[in-house]
């Protein structure tokens, strides 16, 4: 008997210790969103969790790297390389996921990558040389790894706490303190696209960054910048909606750049940083059905709401409801608004429609259904490619509930 007290005293420490080191929101999380919002009513919710837990399992074997001893960081192409977008998701969904020793790693690394401007932003690019993670193609910041970061900051306070070896409070404030100096034009407060710009630049806005619940985030958080995190986004709001009446009134798209030109946020004309379908629907705005939906199912704000459900009800009719009839790319600008400018799918812009369909209601209760199973093993497969395997990630844990806000 007393071998038996000793061994079930050890097995009762074993589990308060687990208790313990677990965070306070582990996954799953069922979240209940604003009033209105639906979720896939195919499946079963433990059915959703598994499907989260078996992709994030997937994505941390396929991606996650530690080559250089300087922290771990996200694989993003074949050179051995990555980017600091590829490290704030990562860090949102280690946050998300309570994977406390995969964040600090990751926290770590970015520690390790500051820019030229600031200590409290990331390089934007780094390439393993020589067993070396060396920062290449410029020592300046992306305006969406650095709301990803400091949004996951957040998250790993609420998740953590900031009393240990980390405080992760006020790493986030640095953060935010510095997209603030750095990443927001101080005369409009639009986000610029990353901590180089400057001049006449900063008048151009890329919608993908348009983390609009974040932000209302950052007001809650930082007290003392409340005001300027309220700028910034009621220019997204003015952004979104300055399109949605000047163009996209039968999509609701948003291109991937905009500029502001007479007193309007207008799609970039020709090529401003990477393409001539810079004013387009095309690889950096394919999030955009995602991260402008986030801010009415979490936050419950409507200012982006009748954008997103026009695009909900638009792209359910072009695809007759098939999601790998979703193009990847769609003219905003160049042409008419609407028409698809490339004649395949890709996860990246079949999976955000799905936190999209999420705002519809009834309308698009089997649009959303047909879109979980094509994101979920349907259409593609456990591992696709860096991009849209984080997106999807990023999209499961919306979709099924697990979406918490700090």
């Amino acid at each position: 008997m007393l071998h038996l007290n000793r061994w079930a005293a050890a097995g009762l420490l074993a589990c308060t210790l687990a208790t313990a080191w677990a965070g306070n929101r582990p996954f799953p999380q069922h979240v209940t969103y604003t009033a209105g919002a639906i979720k896939p009513n195919h499946v079963t919710q433990a059915s959703m969790d598994a499907a989260v837990s078996s992709q994030y399992a997937k994505w941390k074997t396929t991606y996650l790297r530690s080559d250089g001893g300087d922290g771990s960081w996200i694989k993003y192409d074949n050179t051995n390389s990555t980017v600091s977008e590829a490290h704030g998701y990562g860090m949102v969904l280690a946050a998300y996921m309570d994977d406390q020793a995969v964040f600090d790693e990751m926290l770590r690394y970015f520690r390790n990558h500051p820019t030229d401007q600031s200590p409290d932003l990331m390089a934007w690019k780094q390439t393993l040389q020589n067993g070396q993670m060396v920062d290449v193609e410029g020592v300046d910041s992306a305006t969406d790894g650095d709301l990803d970061v400091a949004y996951s900051l957040l998250l790993a306070h609420v998740q953590w706490g900031s009393n240990g070896s980390h405080n992760y409070l006020a790493e986030a404030k640095k953060v935010m303190a510095a997209i603030l100096q750095w990443d927001v034009n101080p005369k409009k407060h639009n986000l610029t696209v990353g901590s180089w710009v400057s001049g006449t630049d900063r008048k151009f806005t890329r919608p993908s960054d348009f983390m609009a619940s974040h932000i209302l985030a950052f007001a809650r958080w930082d007290t003392a910048n409340a005001t300027a995190w309220n700028q910034v986004h009621a220019s997204i709001v003015k952004a979104v909606n300055d399109q949605f009446t000047h163009g996209s009134e039968a999509t609701g798209l948003v291109p991937d750049f905009m500029v502001f030109k007479n007193g309007v946020w207008v799609p970039t004309p020709g090529k401003f940083l990477e393409t001539k379908h810079d004013g387009d629907y095309s690889y950096n705005a394919c999030r955009t059905p995602w991260r402008l939906a986030m801010s009415w199912l979490v936050d419950g704000r409507t200012d982006l709401l009748a954008a997103q459900q026009k695009t909900a009800s638009w792209i359910r009719a072009k695809t007759n409801g098939v999601p790998t009839n979703i193009d990847a790319g769609y003219i905003v600008l160049n042409g008419t608004n609407g028409q698809s400018f490339r004649s395949y799918d890709d996860l990246p812009f079949t999976a955000p429609m799905a936190v999209n369909a999420m705002t519809g209601g009834a309308a698009t209760q089997t649009w959303l259904n047909s879109l979980w199973t094509s994101i979920n093993g349907g259409d593609y497969g456990a591992v696709v490619d860096y991009y849209g395997d984080a997106i999807r990630m990023h999209v499961l844990l919306t979709v099924s509930g697990n979406w918490w806000t700090p």
